[in-house]
């Protein structure tokens, strides 16, 4: 187990968080959430963050999303700043978020629709890739819930982005949708190499798909406890002793200790 550490500035990486802190005013009162977060990620990495409710997961997300600016310190992707939103990181959140009006087709052509870059050959390798052939007129509501979040998960591929980030999609899912939508979204990293970053609050999900696991906890703000490799081969198994033992190990250090 090792605790991240900040790579010098001018090496290459997906992801560089520098000194990030941020927080809330609530009720005339500042509260800080992140406190002096340092980062890095490399590129082709599944990166999950894991830790309990309220430690700052999903505002970390925000902040490399573009979708908040934080307090203090910096964000670099691929070497460039965060100012904002943009079509290198694309968000999927825990709901699926699909227009009722559109088809399946329709709604993973969504960004091409505003943008007015329609590329049919890239809509229909995503219908393909997350296996919605024969859905593609189907309308949202006559979709399961696992249906729904492929449809979400190609919206989120459909324009190639370099950096997929994800804030517990698979959270609302049933147990045996969410182990099979866990394997697709493994194989998806796998065939596009894309970047994740990936926040849930399930240590099973974590060590099955990550290649590191940055466990955030504290008590007034939010800093990384560790930062863990996850050497194990794919596929993995989750009686693996290796598993095991590092799920033991996170859970200890979010204070659970099994009797």
């Amino acid at each position: 187990m090792v605790t991240a550490q900040p790579k010098a500035l001018g090496e290459e990486l997906a992801l560089n968080v520098r000194e990030v802190e941020h927080g809330y005013h609530i009720d005339g009162a500042y509260r800080p959430v992140i406190h002096e977060m340092n980062l890095n990620v490399e590129a082709g990495e599944f990166v999950v963050l894991l830790g309990p409710s309220g430690c700052g997961k999903s505002t970390l997300l925000r902040l490399i999303a573009g979708l908040e600016k934080p307090a203090a310190g910096w964000i670099e992707v691929d070497g460039r700043p965060v100012t904002g939103p943009g079509p290198d990181r694309i968000v999927m959140f825990q709901d699926p978020t699909l227009y009722p009006w559109r088809t399946v087709r329709q709604n993973i052509a969504l960004s091409q629709d505003i943008s007015g870059k329609r590329n049919d050959q890239a809509v229909e390798e995503a219908i393909r890739l997350v296996g919605l052939n024969g859905f593609e007129k189907a309308w949202p509501h006559q979709l399961s819930g696992g249906m729904a979040q492929r449809t979400a998960l190609a919206r989120a591929l459909v324009n190639h982005p370099r950096m997929l980030i994800l804030d517990e999609p698979l959270g609302k899912l049933d147990a045996l949708t969410r182990l099979t939508m866990q394997t697709e979204l493994h194989r998806l990293w796998k065939e596009r190499d894309f970047t994740a970053i990936m926040v849930t609050h399930d240590v099973d999900e974590a060590l099955f798909l990550a290649t590191r696991v940055i466990v955030l906890g504290g008590t007034n703000h939010s800093r990384i406890l560790s930062d863990i490799r996850v050497d194990a081969p794919f596929h993995r198994h989750r009686d693996d002793p290796c598993f095991l033992k590092l799920r033991q190990e996170i859970l200890s250090q979010l204070g659970y200790k099994e009797v």
